[in-house]
């Protein structure tokens, strides 16, 4: 049977039918089908379609009748099979090889040499498959049952919403009026799509999917979101290409892929020699019965014994900021989050790639995860048939601890198991540059730094030998970075381990073996989870309530929770938990004495010989001579051979031992065989680490010098760990790791310009704290985050040793936001915090809900020793549990500023407000409440809620400044108007900030604003941007500072600035009369004024040839039209005439500047020009301008002022160039200009302005591959010239929506470089921060 809808999805192969069926004698086609196939599509009508339908069904009744008359006649005729060889592999997933293979695949019955009977039965199937499909280009028919709804491809494009301009332009929906503020992506797209539904064209998923095709580098994630929505996803074992069947004599130029590991070129079978499919044979045999899993011990647990498979996802700059995977410290306990990634299934580690390279693909995650489990599975699956997307001839197992393997020096030396063809076999794939050949790595952390530089595995990894294999790398996390930075890396891959959820089926499923009853469980316990509930069972089996007390117990004790996301110590934890009665140890060290303990128990109960009872050993300080000798014997063993790198060893090597030990090794070490040699290990490296740790601790004399010397080794992280836990760390000079002087984990953020200074410094008392993803800096210096001496605390216990590191934290001040951490780092920084008897000033934590439960869990003190001042804190998908639970330490207690974002969480707003405003302390509240849900609430509740918040602000004695940012709510009105009235009547707030975002809430009632401004006395700093259409009637108290926000109408604007006198900081976002404005407000420090007509402009800066008040600006030009001469003349005169105004800004419309900039006419430029040349008084300057030659002499009156230090250029198409130009046209013209006239001009600005300390380029016309050889040197000069700079402090450059690779990578090749030559020459000064965007 064929199904038909796969042929529909694969209507492309009609095209190759007139090869496939016309062939004649000599086994080359003479006629086409091709006519036969377009006249499918005919010119009839849908009309004429549907009403023709009755006869179409009966020509195929015919054809059916005709074709199974054929099909009896060749069965009597017993025609024998003849025909071509094919090598053929299409989307349907089928990969054969066959004679005729179109023929074989429709024809019941095979093959036949009557090729007028063949050719007859072909058409008649094709026929009647393109019948019943009907016409694919014209009417595809539903893709799917699937309801359109806005709802739905919101969540679609969910991942992909900083695209939105993009997709709307795809759509063909206005996206002009959208404005790129940070945050407002989603509802841009939300925006995006309501109007695509509203212009009701062309709304169906077929114009999604061609959207998706259409941009496929940027919307791919998306395409794949909406296939799997709508049921149309590829299936795991169906290959994502094309590949049409071919003649053998034919082959040789024609490009196959996902044929024999990734070739270029399909090769007959017959290809590979004999030797080479004998010695594939006996390994596929070898492969099929090792076990998956090597050894018995610790029990095995979970599906496949390894956990989940994470695919991280390459992340362009426009989602870096959000994406947010790690480089892992090889902590036994590492999880990740799987936020801009994706979960994937064994099968998919080797799907191919867009690149026609051959694959390479990086697998991490920490020790006990399961990466060898993983690479043993990988090899089970191709022993017993071909891999689902690759097929590769041979697959090789290479162990990196296997020391032959890893000093390999030739091809040969990789080969694992010996035989006579291997000279052959290595022949073979040396001729073809290894297609074909899968490697497999395993252990990459376990070489020497100079092997991991220089050996035959490097250089295969990183293609310099063997270029067309394929390569699997295993690794612990904290050695894999360099192979991270590969240019040619295909997929990273992590092993993250179980999941909550998987923890708790694990922990049932292991120790209830009913598995009925097991199943009740895990039933049970998703519901119990549901409903937020604890986890119960009315289940009398022991087994049943030992696994529920173990979850619960878990659920406390999410330190040794965390710890169970690894397989490996999920068993340990599941052992020691049952043998010692349902009790968890505290640290990684009890559970790994208490495992090994168990071990040996287990050891002397199979070995009745030792004549002890294993019951009496109660800890292995105490064992009896008989085995404490044996365990310090391999106690030192594993030492020695963890210090030279060493985790396998031969028998000869182990001749040293005593008879005792070397009985079975006290059940610690397995054995295994190797190039037909006995071998023999540990049981896990973390083992060997823990063996190794109790050597150290046990020999006092050294053991302080142990330490010191392996301090800095990755080899002896974990070790180091062991070493902390048995002891405690107590001695003295273990202080000097935690005594850092001036340990700097301050929050690095984007300077502000002087505008920006000055305006938001009228509204809040620290305005450099922006609750914006984007104020913070990308930092070397969070690499000194010191999570190993964090990880050693807690191991210790050492609450003395907790106190001194919290000394030498620079000004106690701890970001902790861009600082890549795992659970069981937040759960040993929050034992530090804890134990710290600190005054933090300033907390910055960046956490998930799941992260926050876990910091949250540790900080138990209860004593107000110690305390924080001020906290930062950005929560992902929190609730209103989890900020209660946030804030009900005493840690947080007394806080005095809070500084909150909550992104996508599930709460009540007025909850939230209410249970921030109960902290006893708080000044300062800054809240950001973004994209969330709001749950049902019963009304009555709400209601009582909203009047309790309006209570609590008004009585509320120690708030001086409060913002509150609603952004994608709806029923929030409620909400804002029990704040504004609390205000009212409050006495202590003097600035209040209201910003709804979009969409906007109904409109407040009339009077709720009035009455503010009326009978509030405190009052000085009021930022509106809500929804209020009512006037404003009555003169009200007078105000410092005012914004006037987007949703404010024209009528209560108007009212506002006419009733409130004396402002000294106005900031509007609509046109407004100048003359009116310095009426009312002459004493004007701070301005923000749109401009749209040139009269306005004109007006303004006449004004200010005499003013000598304001001393900051920023003008938006919202239409070209603004741009007269008259206007610059005007501008031109108020730069030479006013000698106080120290900031100006004037830029494009802010949405025109980010998308789609306007032209600006040159003349503007020599105005500009001509009134800087004689001002004195800028300190600040933002502006856009033409980008042409004339860009130098601008440059050049830049350069002689000093006073100017804080610099912004826009760089704009000049409108006597490119009136009328396509976008394409205007990219040619500017990318040589800014890159040949506009970066030398910055540079020769740096190189004679002494002063400048803030710079900001921005030019968006730039090809994000566009790049010339003299551009490189040009870009290189900046880059030297910004490093070597006397003032220079930050600079930023924004080109183009991605950043060029030129930019970019060329700053990535010399930043160490010019970093060394800065701290040589300037030792005493910062080095500059350089952004490029």
């Amino acid at each position: 049977m064929i199904d038909v809808s796969q042929w529909r999805a694969s209507i492309g192969l009609w095209n190759y039918c007139q090869a496939a069926s016309s062939r004649p004698a000599n086994g080359h086609h003479s006629h086409s089908f091709k006519a036969a196939v377009d006249s499918k599509s005919g010119s009839t009508t849908s009309g004429e379609k549907t009403f023709k339908l009755p006869a179409a069904l009966s020509l195929i009744a015919l054809l059916l009748l005709l074709f199974l008359s054929l099909s009896l006649l060749r069965h009597i005729l017993m025609i024998p099979p003849t025909g071509n060889c094919y090598q053929v592999q299409y989307t349907t997933g089928v990969t054969v090889t066959d004679t005729n293979y179109l023929q074989s695949v429709v024809l019941p019955g095979g093959s036949s040499s009557n090729l007028i009977y063949n050719d007859l039965c072909l058409i008649v199937c094709l026929r009647m498959l393109l019948l019943l499909s009907g016409d694919v280009e014209l009417n595809p028919g539903p893709i799917t049952d699937k309801e359109l709804t806005k709802a739905a491809v919101m969540k679609i494009f969910d991942s992909s919403a900083h695209h939105y301009m993009l997709i709307g332009n795809g759509l063909n929906v206005n996206v002009s009026d959208l404005m790129p503020i940070p945050g407002a992506a989603s509802t841009n797209l939300n925006f995006v799509f309501q109007r695509w539904f509203d212009a009701d064209k062309d709304v169906n998923w077929d114009r999604l999917i061609k959207l998706c095709d259409d941009f496929l580098d940027k919307l791919g994630k998306a395409k794949s979101n909406l296939l799997e929505y709508i049921g149309q996803s590829i299936p795991d074992n169906v290959s994502s290409h094309t590949v049409l069947p071919l003649p053998v004599d034919d082959i040789s130029n024609t490009p196959v892929t996902n044929i024999r590991g990734q070739s270029d070129v399909a090769k007959p079978i017959s290809s590979i020699p004999d030797d080479v499919q004998g010695y594939a044979d006996n390994m596929r045999q070898h492969y099929k019965h090792q076990p998956i899993v090597a050894t018995d011990w610790p029990p095995r647990i979970g599906k496949h014994f390894f956990g989940r498979l994470a695919l991280v996802e390459k992340q362009d700059s426009t989602t870096q900021a959000e994406s947010a995977w790690h480089l892992l410290r090889g902590q036994v306990d590492k999880t990740v989050k799987l936020t801009e990634n994706k979960e994937i299934s064994v099968e998919d580690v080797l799907q191919p790639t867009d690149s026609s390279l051959s694959l390479r693909v990086v697998i991490d995650g920490p020790p006990g995860i399961g990466k060898t489990t993983l690479c043993r599975k990988l090899l089970n699956m191709w022993s017993n048939g071909p891999l689902v997307h690759q097929q590769y001839d041979l697959v090789l197992y290479c162990p990196l601890r296997n020391s032959k393997i890893a000093t390999a020096a030739t091809l040969a030396d990789l080969f694992e198991y010996k035989s006579s063809k291997v000279s052959k076999v290595v022949d073979w794939l040396l001729d073809g540059d290894g297609e074909g050949l899968l490697i497999m790595f395993d252990g990459w952390d376990e070489l020497s730094e100079q092997l991991r530089r220089s050996s035959l595995a490097a250089s295969i990894i990183h293609r310099k030998q063997l270029h067309k294999c394929s390569v699997i790398v295993t690794s612990r996390s904290y050695a894999s970075s360099s192979l991270l930075k590969m240019d040619t890396l295909s997929r990273h891959v992590q092993v993250i381990g179980f999941s909550e959820e998987e923890i708790s089926t694990v922990i049932i499923q292991t120790l209830q073996k009913d598995a009925k009853l097991a199943q009740e469980l895990i039933d049970k316990k998703r519901e119990d989870d549901e409903n937020e509930e604890p986890f119960t069972t009315t289940q009398s089996s022991k087994d049943s309530q030992l696994a529920v007390k173990l979850i619960n117990d878990l659920e406390v004790r999410n330190d040794v929770q965390s710890l169970c996301y690894v397989p490996l110590v999920c068993s340990m934890v599941i052992l020691v938990y049952c043998k010692e009665g349902g009790h968890l140890p505290t640290t990684l060290t009890q559970l790994y004495e208490n495992f090994i303990l168990q071990t040996i128990r287990r050891h002397v109960e199979i070995k009745p010989r030792h004549h002890t009872d294993p019951y009496t050993l109660g800890s292995l300080s105490s064992l009896p001579s008989q085995l404490a000798k044996p365990l310090q014997e391999m106690c030192q063993l594993a030492y020695t051979n963890l210090a030279n790198t060493t985790m396998t060893f031969s028998s000869h090597q182990l001749q040293s031992l005593s008879e005792a030990v070397k009985e079975d090794y006290l059940g610690l070490m397995t054995r295994f065989t190797e190039y037909d040699e006995e071998k023999y290990q540990f049981l896990h490296l973390s083992i060997q680490e823990f063996l190794a740790a109790w050597w150290i601790a046990n020999h006092e004399k050294k053991r302080e010098e142990v330490f010191k010397d392996h301090f800095d080794n990755d080899h002896f992280r974990m070790c180091l760990r062991f070493v902390a836990g048995l002891t405690h760390l107590e001695h003295e000079s273990y202080q000097q790791y935690f005594n850092k002087q001036q340990l700097d984990l301050q929050c690095k953020r984007e300077p502000l310009f002087g505008f920006e200074t000055c305006h938001l410094s009228y509204f809040y008392q620290n305005p450099e704290i922006r609750l914006s993803e984007y104020d913070h800096i990308s930092s070397d210096d969070f690499d000194n985050v010191p999570i190993l001496l964090v990880q050693l605390l807690y191991e210790s216990q050492n609450t003395t040793l907790c106190q001194v590191l919290a000394q030498s934290i620079n000004n106690h001040s701890l970001c902790l936001d861009r600082v890549s951490l795992s659970l069981f780092d937040w759960l040993c920084l929050s034992y530090c915090i804890n134990n710290s008897n600190t005054t933090w000033n300033h907390l910055h934590l960046g956490v998930s809900n799941q992260s926050l439960s876990v910091f949250t869990a540790g900080i138990t003190n209860n004593s107000l020793q110690t305390q924080c001042k001020r906290l930062e804190v950005w929560l992902d998908g929190p609730t209103d549990e989890s900020i209660h639970k946030l804030l009900q330490p005493s840690l947080l207690y007394n806080i005095q500023e809070c500084y909150c974002e909550l992104i996508l969480g599930q709460y009540v707003p007025c909850l939230v407000l209410l249970q921030f405003l109960n902290l006893p302390q708080l000044k300062i509240l800054h809240l950001i409440m973004d994209d969330s849900t709001i749950p049902t609430v019963d009304n009555t509740y709400y209601t009582d809620k909203c009047t309790e918040l309006e209570k609590c602000i008004e009585m509320n004695s120690t708030l001086q400044e409060m913002k509150i940012d609603l952004d994608g709510f709806q029923e929030i009105t409620s909400t804002i108007i029990s704040v504004i009235r609390g205000v009212t009547r409050n006495k202590t707030i003097t600035s209040l900030t209201i910003d709804v975002g979009t969409p906007p809430p109904p409109p407040l009632p009339d009077g709720v604003i009035e009455q503010l401004l009326k009978d509030n006395n405190t009052l000085q700093a009021l930022s509106l941007d809500i929804y209020a259409k009512h006037q404003i009637s009555l003169n009200i108290t007078p105000l410092t500072a005012l914004v006037i926000g987007r949703w404010n109408n024209k009528l209560m604007k108007s009212s506002l600035l006419l009733h409130i006198k004396g402002l000294h900081c106005l900031i509007l976002h609509d046109p407004y009369p100048p003359h009116l404005l310095f009426l009312s407000h002459p004493s004007l420090h701070t301005l923000t004024l749109p401009l749209d007509t040139a009269e306005s402009a004109i007006e303004l800066f006449t004004i200010l040839q005499t003013n000598t008040t304001l001393k900051a600006l920023s003008v938006e030009i919202k239409e070209e039209r603004v741009y007269t001469s008259s206007m610059g003349t005007s501008l031109q005169d108020m730069l030479t005439q006013n000698q106080t105004l120290k900031y100006l800004e004037i830029s494009s419309s802010y949405r025109d500047s980010i998308f789609g900039p306007e032209d600006i006419p040159s003349s503007f430029l020599s105005f500009l020009t001509t009134g800087l040349r004689h001002n004195t008084s800028l300190q600040q300057l933002s502006v856009s301008i033409p980008l042409n030659e004339e860009i130098r002499t601008f440059i050049n009156v830049i350069s002689q002022k000093n006073n100017l230090t804080e610099l912004k250029v826009n760089f704009k198409p000049d409108q006597s160039l490119y009136s009328n130009c396509s976008y394409e046209k205007k990219e040619q013209i500017m990318i040589p200009l800014f890159y040949e006239q506009g970066l030398p001009a910055v540079t020769n600005m740096l190189q004679s302005h002494t002063t400048i300390r803030l710079l900001r380029i921005v030019c968006l016309y730039i090809n994000y591959e566009s790049s010339q050889p003299n551009w490189i040197e040009l870009v290189q000069h900046l880059y030297e010239t910004i490093f070597i700079h006397l003032s220079l402090e930050y600079i930023e450059i924004k080109v183009g929506i991605i950043t060029p690779p030129l930019l970019e990578d060329t700053l990535k090749d010399q930043k160490k470089t010019l970093m060394d030559r800065h701290r040589k020459e300037q030792p005493h000064k910062t080095l500059p921060i350089v952004k490029i965007d």
